[in-house]
């Protein structure tokens, strides 16, 4: 198939995009303080290319998505969050949830590495693991994927993205018996939303475990970590799960090194007791910040809007959005 046809602007992604003028940028405290999409104006109008096609094949929400879910894809590529052909990022489709066999959710195919996926050559499945429409036909259903995945589109209905994958040093985190340690600022913001963690029960082909994981994860966290497996994140966008993962493979690394750089000794670490712990999560509130209402940001989205810049530019936005 021809993956590289057409080319598709920013333009063609709003609302995930939209086309609204820098702001002023003021920094406080080393924390940026105002912060608005930063936009690329570049390729053709939405009647062109591949994304009319795609917009005519899977309407306006289920195209933006596709483009969403295919960054991911470069994004992970990018962090070294893949493994080869393996490892998985889906997206519930929207309004997916009433129809049979829903909700729908989109998946890689099975063969592509993560730099080779696109918006159109993904799979969408049920919660049955049926085809439900095969892309461009570049390969089929990975069960494991579809386990892991589908334990949770079918039970958060909050969760409408779902992050997996084999980071070394959050394996290896999740391999110890004392799990991720409070011992960083990315650790600490993540304790705080409530970490999960799941038993090892071996390679995700038993559709019986869908039940255990979706319990492990429980009604409320986003963040669980599969035993001697790897983590997974969830989010209501792209951007609060991308950010997530973010957060628990780098408080993984800092983690890893520091266990090395000691020699494993936990008792030479700089480990903070709970006093500190709760003084530190406290301060994640930013309520210091002042009460002027222009003083407002998410770091999610401008973390992801930052990294989706660089992939367009790596990549280039015609070889993802297609």
């Amino acid at each position: 198939p021809n993956l590289t046809a057409g080319i598709v602007s920013r333009s063609d992604l709003s609302p995930f995009f939209p086309l609204t003028p820098c702001t002023s940028i003021m920094a406080s405290n080393n924390r940026v303080q105002t912060l608005a999409a930063h936009v690329l104006q570049a390729g053709p109008s939405k009647s062109s290319g591949a994304s009319e096609i795609g917009r005519q094949r899977y309407g306006d929400a289920e195209w933006e998505i596709r483009c969403k879910l295919a960054m991911a894809y470069r994004v992970s590529n990018h962090y070294g969050w893949d493994e080869l052909v393996f490892n998985h990022i889906t997206a519930k489709v929207p309004g997916s949830e009433k129809l049979k066999g829903g909700p729908h959710f989109l998946i890689n195919p099975f063969g592509l590495r993560f730099d080779e996926v696109t918006a159109s050559s993904l799979l969408k499945v049920d919660i049955d693991a049926n085809i439900v429409d095969s892309g461009t036909n570049t390969g089929p259903l990975f069960k494991q994927g579809f386990v892991v995945h589908s334990s949770v589109h079918a039970v958060r209905k909050d969760c409408h993205i779902v992050w997996h994958n084999h980071h070394f040093d959050t394996t290896a985190c999740a391999i110890t018996k004392f799990g991720l340690l409070p011992i960083s600022q990315e650790a600490i913001a993540l304790l705080r939303q409530d970490v999960k963690y799941h038993p090892f029960e071996g390679s995700a082909t038993d559709l019986n475990e869908r039940e255990r994981i979706a319990k492990s994860l429980g009604p409320t966290s986003k963040v669980l970590i599969l035993l001697n497996h790897g983590p997974v994140t969830a989010g209501e966008t792209v951007e609060e799960a991308f950010f997530y993962m973010y957060l628990v493979t780098l408080a993984s690394t800092w983690q890893a090194r520091a266990l090395a750089a000691v020699g494993g000794d936990l008792s030479k670490m700089n480990i903070p007791d709970d006093e500190l712990l709760k003084a530190a999560s406290e301060r994640l509130k930013f309520e210091d910040l002042g009460k002027d209402s222009s003083a407002t940001y998410n770091e999610a989205e401008a973390a992801w809007n930052g990294i989706a810049r660089l992939m367009e530019s790596k990549f280039g936005a015609e070889n993802i959005y297609c």
